[in-house]
């Protein structure tokens, strides 16, 4: 099977699952993003193995598995914020007591790892369970996927046929800003189908389009940025075809918390 034909199957499965997941919310989103989650966060931890620094990447995921789950509690309970910083402030101290007994170079770049991964992976994931919670339909979260789906393909379309001028070469050499703006161009145009479609504001959702564009690519830089400090290709090998979960969602945990700030404190 060519390798076209594998990405294709790979990615259809993987917009089935994640637009039913969205759609029919409730426990299918919760489980599915946790085991998504998870995994993304074991990923980020590999990205270090053959680095000098060493995260504690059991006691990290543990840590990940709870949070997420005491989260998922917390925001069904409507009383999350403070069990949530709770947790973080009882979990740090233990992260440092563990790197006393495991006798390994650079406790403090080991340690700062760790807790990063918490932050970077799994808080996002649990303001999009936030989100869909709280919004009256699964839209505003659909169209996260959707507009960053859109950026990205045509982006990438876009760069392939006409893109001469570099957008950050030092980290991805193939991104270009006629990709960049290609891909903002038709996120926006996405954006207000899917407002003229649900009879929503056309502001709101060109807003959306053009946010989730430029800060998805945000992510996907930062994360191509962690993987070639590395020499690494691919966070993972999950997804035949298509690389690791990390490659996937680094846009989507990008712009998770900027779209739940706006649908929850603008666009009220």
């Amino acid at each position: 099977m060519n390798n076209f034909l594998v990405r294709g199957i790979t990615g259809l499965f993987f917009v089935l699952f994640i637009m039913g997941a969205v759609i029919f919310g409730d426990w299918y989103f919760q489980v599915l993003f946790g085991l998504v989650a998870v995994l993304t966060l074991n990923e980020f931890y590999g990205l270090f193995k053959k680095s000098d620094t060493s995260p504690n990447i059991s006691q990290g995921l543990i840590i990940g598995v709870l949070f997420y789950l005491i989260g998922i509690y917390a925001i069904h309970e409507q009383v999350w914020t403070a069990p949530l910083i709770g947790l973080l402030v009882l979990f740090f101290p233990f992260v440092g007591l563990a790197e006393l007994f495991r006798n390994k170079k650079m406790p403090l770049q080991n340690m700062g790892i760790t807790i990063l991964g918490i932050f970077y992976i799994i808080l996002p994931f649990l303001l999009i369970n936030l989100m869909r919670l709280n919004t009256e339909n699964y839209w505003p979260v659909l169209s996260i996927f959707i507009l960053t789906w859109s950026s990205d393909t045509f982006a990438y379309l876009v760069g392939r046929k006409i893109g001469k001028h570099r957008l950050f070469e030092r980290i991805s050499p193939k991104k270009s800003w006629e990709g960049f703006f290609g891909g903002v161009f038709f996120s926006v145009i996405s954006g207000l189908l899917i407002a003229y479609l649900t009879e929503d504001s056309l502001i709101k959702y060109a807003i959306y389009g053009l946010s989730i564009a430029t800060i998805g690519t945000l992510g996907d830089l930062v994360e191509s940025m962690l993987k070639r400090s590395q020499n690494i290709k691919d966070s993972g090998t999950i997804l035949p075809g298509h690389g690791g979960l990390l490659d996937r969602f680094d846009s989507v945990i990008f712009v998770i918390p900027f779209i739940y700030f706006l649908e929850t404190f603008i666009f009220v």
